[in-house]
C-alpha cells in the first residue's frame, strides 16, 4: 500500500497531473489517496485528499469525480465516526451528478 501511495503522490506532484489538466484523472488519484487513508484509519489523510477531490468535482462539474467520491464514502469504515470525515461524507452526499 505504501508503494502505491508514494506512486500516486508522485503523479500528483511531478507527473502530468501536476498541472491539473485532467480533472478526471486527478480526481481519481485524489480519491485513491483518500481511500488509502481510510484503510489506515487516518482521518486527516481522508479529509485532506477527499476535500481536494470534492473541490475539484465542484469546479469541474465532473460526474466521474462525483461518482468516485461517492464510492469513497463506502470505504470510510470506522473512520466515518470522526467529525471531519462525517462532514466530508455529508458534503459528498449533497453533490449533484451533472
Amino acid at each position: 500500500m505504501e508503494l502505491a501511495e508514494e506512486t500516486l503522490k508522485g503523479v500528483l506532484k511531478h507527473g502530468a497531473l501536476a498541472s491539473g489538466r485532467s480533472y478526471r484523472r486527478r480526481g481519481a488519484v485524489l480519491t485513491d489517496l483518500a481511500a488509502i487513508g481510510a484503510k489506515r484509519h487516518d482521518a486527516e489523510q481522508v479529509t485532506a485528499y477527499g476535500r481536494e477531490a470534492l473541490e475539484l468535482a465542484r469546479a469541474s462539474s465532473s460526474g466521474y469525480v462525483v461518482r468516485r467520491l461517492r464510492s469513497l464514502c463506502d470505504e470510510f469504515g470506522p473512520v466515518s465516526r470522526d467529525h471531519r470525515v462525517a462532514g466530508l461524507g455529508a458534503e459528498i452526499a449533497a453533490l449533484r451528478t451533472p
